[in-house]
């Protein structure tokens, strides 16, 4: 269907142009937006080292700008960390408004990841650029522990020759995957992180696996309706591809951008173990 765009989806619900049934409504706002899922996977990748397997932790689009966002933040955070993580890794969107207030609300929230045994690790999303909040947020992040890769790489400790490679949302015209992976050594495990999931399809640069956000896995899939991601998620809309040149995992994030509904695609916390093979 032709012309169709999640931001016209939101306009048209606000507006009540298009109108689910009443009980859809409620339990997409008071059931499903809070209702926070684990998705478990293992991803067997043919260069990890063979001594031992990894668990990495992921969460995605928090987009804090409310006490209701916080609470939900908060929880997601308890629930990933009781999986037990090896690593933990945060790809982007973190505040949606008001950066001054919420980034450092968001990142108290987030401060238990640092605890992860490998350490924490971030990139910015589009929306953390456009509230003009992206060094605030990356200050409040590095404040408690977390380091935020702005293309630039970051070794692994205690893991032989692996690397995050922490790749800047495409929304700043300088996404680059190359610059992010200076220094690296070409023979690495390299597992790069970037907001937008589409970039998987323009970087010139080999990967073993990608970690990327930004589509709320459309956040509202209503039966009979196109699946509707925003511009960077066109082909990879959530869960784990092949891709063109790697693997990469999308995550269905935790929050919500226009109105705070999910449907039929809850906000997900994701426990990705890493193998051989």
């Amino acid at each position: 269907m032709s012309g169709w765009s999640r931001r016209r989806l939101l306009s048209l619900l606000a507006a009540g142009t298009l109108t689910p049934p009443a009980g859809v409504l409620g339990y997409a706002h008071w059931i499903e937006c809070r209702r926070l899922s684990i998705t478990r996977l293992r991803i067997h990748l043919p260069r990890w080292p063979a001594s031992r397997p990894l668990r990495v932790g992921q969460i995605s689009d928090l987009h804090c700008d409310s006490e209701a966002a916080e609470d939900l933040a908060r929880r997601a955070v308890a629930l990933l960390m009781s999986l037990q993580p090896d690593l933990v890794a945060l790809t982007g969107d973190y505040i949606t408004s008001h950066g001054e207030t919420w980034a450092a609300v968001i990142a108290d929230a987030l401060a238990p990841v640092a605890a992860a045994p490998l350490g924490a690790y971030a990139v910015l999303g589009n929306h953390d650029y456009w509230t003009e909040s992206a060094e605030t947020v990356q200050q409040e992040l590095q404040r408690i522990g977390i380091a935020v890769l702005r293309n630039e790489p970051a070794r692994v400790r205690a893991l032989d020759n692996t690397w995050i490679i922490g790749v800047d949302s495409i929304s700043t015209g300088v996404a680059d995957a190359k610059v992010a992976s200076i220094g690296v050594p070409k023979d690495a495990v390299k597992l790069m992180l970037v907001h937008e999931p589409d970039f998987a399809d323009f970087t010139e640069s080999p990967m073993d696996l990608q970690l990327s956000g930004h589509s709320h896995g459309g956040q509202i899939r209503l039966p009979g309706l196109p699946v509707l991601t925003p511009q960077g998620a066109r082909r990879y809309c959530m869960g784990y591809y092949r891709g063109k040149t790697h693997p990469l995992f999308v995550s269905r994030g935790i929050g919500t951008i226009g109105l705070p509904l999910r449907y039929r695609c809850p906000p997900e916390v994701a426990l990705l173990t890493l193998h051989r093979g």
